[in-house]
């Protein structure tokens, strides 16, 4: 248990590191955030926003539990954020529509499947195949770069350290206590370090002799300029999605591709968005094509993320590999590691997220979960 006003730095500013960063400086340590680019500007900018599983019943408990109970918390997360910040992060329960596909069908027991999860899904059958749907009014969005934008606006309040365009380059310990950090800015001393890097955290911790599952997965996403109201739900058909912000702006997503650490976009992805949206919105016209991007997701073995204290190295912790869920998870994520580093009681049984007892087991990656 570490003694507050304890000086804790966090290296990846991303969704996860900022929350963390702001739950440890209301807990009362000396925070400071390191990342290798701008804060907030990696997977957690370039996702859709959508808070909840894809397909969940693909997913094994342990993930379906810490994703729940994430969710449930990100409605008064976005309102406690507008209220001290002024940024509202436009958190909407707009309810997701999943069509049943050809390579992702709806199992014949969704029903009984949802009722064990407390969710009231509603199965949708229509003429064809391809009309039939499963509709679940809980799954809520959230704008992602204004939630960004509000948890750094938080993290300066609260007195957050900002160590941009910092690439960490080794780590240094003593008698298997950790120093600090080996920067391209120098020497960084701290007893207690986080790593909350994303797609790039199992090539940093390997730099520490540390192995974790943690690879890096391109998402590919469209943005597109239609109008308010034009969608009124997020809609997903095989692992397609169509997410519609608020002021009309709608988001195409995504690809799931294993091209190491390649950000660059295809035409390809392009098309295949482009196809998929205008069958849903076909009002629209390719002029109404905005911009195409892509993000690094933080592969790992069935999303269930790593969070916690590495056995090797006293001091230095993990909270990375959360795939497509880190938007989903980050709340929770920032309450067990505020639990760990305080010894408080923690929200859910933490132990499939511990380092020390991850399942490792059929770590492939795996584009399709």
């Amino acid at each position: 248990m570490l003694k507050k006003r304890e000086s804790i730095i966090l290296v990846g500013a991303g969704v996860i590191g900022l929350l963390a960063a702001m739950r440890l400086a209301e807990a009362g340590f000396d925070v400071s955030i390191v990342d290798r680019q701008q804060a907030g500007q990696e997977a957690s900018w370039a996702g859709g926003g959508i808070l909840s599983p894809l397909y969940p019943w693909h997913y094994p408990p342990e993930l379906l539990r810490l994703s729940f109970y994430s969710m449930s918390l990100h409605q008064a997360l976005a309102v406690e954020l507008k209220t001290l910040t002024g940024i509202d992060p436009q958190w909407s329960q707009s309810g997701l529509r999943i069509m049943a596909g050809e390579s992702d069908r709806i199992p014949d027991e969704i029903s009984h499947w949802a009722q064990q999860w407390r969710l009231n899904w509603l199965r949708l059958d229509g003429e064809g195949a391809l009309e039939n749907s499963l509709w679940c009014p809980e799954v809520a969005q959230v704008r992602n770069p204004r939630l960004l934008s509000a948890l750094m606006a938080r993290c300066r309040q609260l007195n957050v350290k900002f160590i941009e365009h910092t690439e960490v380059t080794g780590l240094r310990s003593s008698q298997g206590q950790l120093c600090g950090l080996e920067t391209t800015q120098g020497f960084l001393p701290s007893a207690y370090v986080i790593v909350t890097a994303g797609a790039w955290t199992g090539k940093l911790l390997e730099k520490a002799g540390v192995h974790l599952e943690i690879y890096p997965v391109r998402g590919q996403m469209l943005l597109l300029q239609g109008q308010a109201g034009m969608l009124h739900s997020m809609i997903m058909r095989d692992h397609q999605y169509l997410v519609p912000r608020q002021d009309g702006l709608i988001l195409a997503g995504s690809t799931s591709e294993i091209v190491q650490f390649d950000k660059s976009v295809t035409t390809e992805a392009r098309q295949a968005l482009w196809d998929f949206a205008h069958h849903y919105l076909p009002d629209l016209t390719s002029a109404h094509i905005i911009r195409q991007w892509s993000g690094l997701r933080p592969g790992s073995h069935e999303s269930i993320p790593y969070i916690g204290p590495l056995p090797a190295w006293k001091g230095l912790y993990v909270a990375a590999g959360h795939f497509r869920y880190g938007l989903t998870n980050a709340p929770a994520t920032a309450e067990i590691l505020v639990s760990i580093l305080t010894g408080e009681t923690a929200p859910l049984d933490i132990t499939p997220y511990l380092p020390a007892t991850h399942h490792r087991e059929n770590a492939n990656p795996s584009p399709a979960s």
